[in-house]
């Protein structure tokens, strides 16, 4: 029965650490987390990729070195022959879009 009450004993103290190195590790890492998306903006921008102009929305970081999400708005590919009436309808809605985002953030 000693040895029995001992076992519990040395379990329970394992559990505790256990939690214990996962309380201050999970805290660590949302610490971190958090300086990342504060002060994090809205933008609307556009790129180029394959024969296409790609029209976004990004959260980016303070300095806006770093891009944390982005929603396509539209993607136009380059030969089309209306392209700049898309261009700019496409980055008047990325602009509306980015707004509304900032206002919910807030």
């Amino acid at each position: 029965m000693m040895t029995f009450i001992r076992a519990l004993v040395v379990l329970s103290v394992l559990a505790l650490v256990a939690y214990a190195a996962y309380a201050m590790i999970s805290g660590t890492t949302r610490r971190r987390l958090q300086p990342a998306t504060a002060g994090s903006r809205w933008v609307a921008t556009h790129y180029a990729v394959d024969d296409a102009t790609r029209i976004v929305v990004r959260r980016v970081s303070p300095g806006g070195d770093d891009v944390l999400d982005e929603h396509i708005v539209s993607e136009i590919r380059d030969g089309d022959s209306d392209f700049d009436a898309k261009f700019l309808e496409a980055m008047a809605e990325a602009r509306a879009r980015a707004a509304l985002f900032e206002s919910e953030s807030d």
